[in-house]
């Protein structure tokens, strides 16, 4: 949607857009989302995820890693769940 209304060369790309605000670093992460669409089906995406969330959450506090684990339980409840009617 916000390519509707950008300006022609103004346009928010993964490489040119730095996040600043809580809004700027959830907008960034969709577009990380997108940039990591195309791979979703790749044998080697889920290494790929791994590697990233121990990469990026290594250096956090406890609280937060612990935030972020409760997160996944709660995807995992919604998946098995979801899967379960298949």
């Amino acid at each position: 949607m916000t390519e509707l209304f950008s300006k022609k060369g103004n346009d928010k790309t993964f490489d040119n857009f730095i996040p600043k605000s809580e809004s700027d670093f959830m907008e960034y992460a969709e577009l990380f989302s997108h940039k990591l669409c195309p791979y979703k089906k790749s044998y080697h995406y889920i290494a790929l995820l791994k590697v990233m969330m121990r990469l990026s959450l290594t250096s956090l506090k406890a609280v937060d890693v612990k935030d972020f684990a409760s997160l996944v339980t709660t995807i995992l409840a919604r998946s098995v769940k979801y899967f379960s009617f298949l």
